[in-house]
């Protein structure tokens, strides 16, 4: 654009006028600039909440980053946990062994003649097996010189079972059974050998089998 310029004033107006042209223009730049911004930020926010990562869910998997305790142990119903074994002299623990090994037969055959049940039982030598067709074979085991009856059992492994009479050195649990009469329990966890046979065996082994 060409301007004809006719005094020192007309110079300086003409001057303050482009200025002011050159002001708007880049203040015009300035607001499209701030929009694209804008826009741009908008654009990547929106982006980023449509590809946020997938939630962890702690436990669920083995893999997980909180995954549940392996091998959990066993919880009875009417179980007290105990911590000691109760005294019992070598006499006695040979009529008391003798006394349980004798009662699950009994429950065995008893099973076997109303129930038509398949198990078969075999006692020698202070060695009981009882064999279940489609489990395995449980092996109750007498062992005098630590006074307790071991257990092999093809669904929750071997176990040691000390003699425990009610009221002798036991931390109780709130709304369980008493020990009445005495009774072969597991110290690791207070498992109870009745417990363990009549919930794998399907027996119905009285809890009081030493009066």
């Amino acid at each position: 654009m060409l301007y004809k310029v006719g005094s020192r004033g007309a110079l300086r107006s003409l001057l303050s006028s482009s200025r002011a042209h050159r002001s708007r223009i880049t203040t015009a730049a300035t607001r499209t600039q701030s929009r694209a911004i804008r826009l741009t930020v908008s654009r990547s926010i929106r982006q980023r909440s449509f590809c946020s990562s997938p939630a962890s869910f702690k436990g669920i998997t083995p893999g997980s980053s909180d995954p549940a305790p392996p091998n959990p142990e066993p919880n009875y119903i009417g179980v007290k946990q105990v911590t000691e074994a109760s005294y019992i002299s070598e006499p006695e623990y040979r009529d008391r062994s003798e006394e349980y090994i004798n009662a699950l037969m009994a429950e065995i055959e008893r099973t076997q003649e109303e129930q038509g049940s398949e198990v078969e039982a075999e006692y020698s030598a202070g060695v009981l097996n009882v064999v279940v067709p489609g489990i395995g074979t449980y092996v109750l085991n007498k062992q005098p010189p630590n006074k307790q009856i071991w257990l092999s059992s093809p669904i929750s492994g071997p176990k040691r079972f000390d003699w425990v009479v009610q009221g002798d050195e036991m931390t109780e649990k709130e709304g369980t059974r008493d020990y009445v009469g005495g009774q072969w329990i597991y110290l690791r966890d207070g498992t109870n050998l009745t417990d363990i046979l009549n919930a794998e065996l399907n027996l119905e082994l009285r809890a009081k089998i030493h009066e």
